[in-house]
């Protein structure tokens, strides 16, 4: 793989900004995932200019609840040439946690409990982050790499 223009990818960031810690969800413009990750709070720009630096990043979308208007401030200043849209994050824990079982499906006896009373083994952020990316490109599914 070349590091020219041609290997360069198109992507969408999506946050899900908290206290402590954040989702971020990195996806391609043909909807794969290209990574989930949950980052403590201080160590998000970091993350995101590491992504910045990788590929085109055509938006970042921020979800618009706990903490959103200070990383909207810091997308603002540290990459002010990259559209940045607030997105209504509503009931995307709740939408995290079947997507989180969709990737994870519980495995011998657990298989057989709901999965509204399983508890995920990890923090869902990364996966409200990927919702918050989906409801920012309505028609675009967000699909698995």
């Amino acid at each position: 793989m070349t590091d020219g223009p041609q290997s360069r990818r198109t992507v969408v960031i999506g946050i899900d900004p908290g206290r402590s810690k954040c989702g971020v969800a990195v996806v391609c413009d043909d909807g794969t995932r290209k990574s989930l990750a949950v980052v403590p709070t201080p160590e998000l720009a970091d993350r995101v200019e590491e992504e910045v630096r990788e590929s085109d990043v055509r938006a970042i979308c921020i979800g618009h609840a706990t903490g959103s208007d200070s990383i909207v401030a810091l997308c603002a200043s540290r990459w002010p040439s990259i559209p940045r849209r607030v997105v209504d994050e509503t009931n995307t824990t709740l939408e995290a946690r079947r997507l989180y079982y969709l990737d994870h499906p519980p495995k011998g006896l657990w298989r057989f409990i709901p999965r509204g009373l399983l508890v995920p083994n990890e923090p869902l952020d990364a996966y409200a982050a990927l919702l918050i990316v989906s409801r920012s490109e309505p028609g675009k599914g967000v699909r698995d790499s």
